[in-house]
């Protein structure tokens, strides 16, 4: 079964011809900005094979081939160093990014190579993943200077920016240009409180239905005991009646019970003579 962060990555790599050369370029800046040195070689690990692929075909679209040499196999990346002119994100942002998109795409290609997402339909969680703590520091930074305000953990040795409310991942993925995933997420946010709030109406009826069934047995019961001794002769003539009329409609609630006198009594009255027949019953048994 294909992952929720698969299918959300797998959205994000579908792209349009007319993405600009700058943002293109940030776009490749922010997969790579995570990458790490093996073997003289920038190298980055890809897990997700779709994004491998959407990297190659944005390089081939930019020709970008014509500036670095790249290769994508064995889910890595691999890119000779000189490519990085600029290894810091102050440096990315004063020679790369060129239009009010730039940072979008930027942080877009953060995401698809450390970002992760959980099911919304479960829970609440994005994180972004990163080997060195200065990267996670500067893209925290980023992060604030677009009012997303990330938590901070350590885990194990990695550096984990996350969010934890279906509000702050609605608004990354808004801030990445992919405004249908956070519509996705806040439909199925919506979709869940509908469901819990009927569950919560179903509960509750189900307790007060509950609770009307033990009084009625226990009123019943009582009546029965008094209609079985004849002692229910001894009752006022007005609880006789009330008492009768409960055994004989004993489905009915205490409001529809009480539509059935002449004149009709509230249910608080209905509840009040039931009491009143208890309150017999307990006599006779002292």
């Amino acid at each position: 079964m294909v992952s929720f962060a698969k299918k959300v990555k797998r959205e994000l790599c579908i792209t349009t011809d007319k993405i600009k050369s700058c943002c293109g370029y940030s776009l490749i800046y922010g997969m790579l900005f995570c990458a790490s040195i093996k073997e003289e070689k920038l190298c980055l690990k890809v897990l997700n094979s779709d994004v491998g692929e959407f990297f190659t075909n944005l390089c081939q679209q930019l020709s970008v081939k014509n500036t670095f040499m790249y290769s994508y196999e064995k889910n890595r990346i691999k890119i000779l160093p000189e490519f990085l002119r600029y290894n810091s994100l102050a440096e990315v942002k004063k020679n790369i990014f060129k239009c009010g998109k730039c940072k979008e795409y930027f942080l877009k290609g953060i995401f698809l190579t450390v970002g992760t997402v959980n099911d919304p339909e479960k829970s609440y969680r994005l994180e972004l993943v990163f080997d060195d703590e200065n990267k996670a520091n500067e893209i925290s930074f980023l992060l604030d200077d677009m009012g997303l305000c990330p938590m901070y953990t350590k885990r194990n040795d990695k550096s984990v920016l996350y969010f934890r409310r279906s509000e702050a991942i609605e608004d990354f993925f808004a801030n990445i240009g992919a405004t249908s995933l956070a519509f996705d997420i806040m439909n199925s946010k919506i979709n869940k409180e509908l469901i819990n709030n009927a569950n919560r109406v179903t509960n509750c009826d189900a307790a007060n239905i509950n609770k009307a069934i033990v009084a009625s047995n226990k009123y019943n019961t009582v009546i029965n005991y008094l209609i079985e001794t004849e002692k229910i002769k001894r009752l006022p003539e007005h609880l006789q009646e009330m008492a009768l009329k409960r055994v004989e409609l004993k489905e009915l609630s205490f409001a529809e019970l009480g539509k059935q006198f002449s004149p009709p009594i509230s249910k608080s009255g209905v509840h009040h003579r039931l009491e009143k027949i208890l309150e017999f019953y307990n006599e006779l048994e002292d």
